[in-house]
């Protein structure tokens, strides 16, 4: 009898230790699950140095990041992000810097280039292109140098104007040149504003998260419907669109010609959550 009692009492402390072990398991589960509050993340960034740019050299901005969860991603542009903490062949002028961590939250830090003596210095200003139709402009303004300069976009022919109309959605190129033989190149995007929630997400809807697609039902196919994964993706997923491979074969869904371009309009802006 007495080792009966020994082992009732045995098997009740496995079961209460066993009990703990579940209920901490499940605690820490949840807590894992809990989505990130960027509004909350110490994430940030700082600019720790630079080099001016001169009449034949280019200028840097290396910058560092803390806080938040690694890896990071930087950005000059808003648009293209590195690894690199360096950016070079930087022109002088005022720049906002961005950094972007695992858990895809953001924080910004302004920089300022400033030209040497000799430095041709630009700034530039995009308005707009719809979608499909090159209807944006870009106007620069350049200072330093000796004051007589030829702007040319893209490697095109050099021009007397400070504004070039007619320009497509995407990122361009901007150089200005003196007579003096200096110049200085800038990069600029021109957005098309096409929307992720009102145009973007819908296509996605009929023709993505669908059973059977990327909705999360199979775990070696993205799910889309979390967008991080959607900007992930987002350059494979205008090459698939464009050559026919997206929607999938045989699935019976298609994509028109405008809905194709204008997935492609939405990553070259940048992929936004806009």
């Amino acid at each position: 009898m007495r080792i009966r009692r020994i082992m009732k009492k045995y098997l009740i402390l496995v079961l209460l230790v066993s009990l703990a072990v579940s209920i901490s398991c499940s605690d820490s589960s949840s807590s894992e699950d809990m989505e990130i509050d960027c509004s909350q993340t110490d994430l940030a960034v700082a600019v720790v140095g630079s080099t001016q740019p001169s009449c034949d050299l280019q200028g840097t901005i290396e910058v560092s990041g803390s806080g938040g969860n690694e890896p990071y991603l930087f950005s000059i542009d808003g648009t293209n992000f590195q690894s690199s903490t360096t950016f070079t062949d930087v022109a002088a002028g005022s720049y906002t810097i961005i950094i972007s961590d695992v858990n895809d939250c953001t924080s910004q830090v302004d920089a300022n280039l400033e030209a040497a003596a000799d430095a041709i210095t630009l700034d530039l200003i995009a308005t707009n292109s719809e979608c499909g139709n090159p209807t944006g402009s870009v106007t620069v303004m350049a200072s330093g140098g000796d004051g007589n300069f030829t702007y040319s976009i893209d490697g095109g022919d050099g021009q007397s104007e400070n504004r070039f109309e007619n320009i497509a959605n995407g990122s361009h190129s901007v150089s200005v040149s003196d007579g003096d033989g200096c110049s200085a190149t800038k990069s600029v995007v021109v957005l098309s504003g096409v929307s992720w929630m009102e145009t973007i997400s819908p296509l996605f809807d009929l023709n993505c998260t669908i059973s059977g697609c990327h909705n999360g039902d199979d775990e070696n196919i993205p799910n889309f419907l979390v967008f991080a994964n959607v900007q992930s993706f987002a350059g494979a997923i205008k090459i698939n669109t464009r050559d026919g491979t997206m929607p999938r074969a045989g699935s019976g869904l298609t994509l028109t010609e405008e809905q194709i371009e204008l997935i492609a309009c939405w990553v070259d802006d940048g992929a936004q959550n806009n």
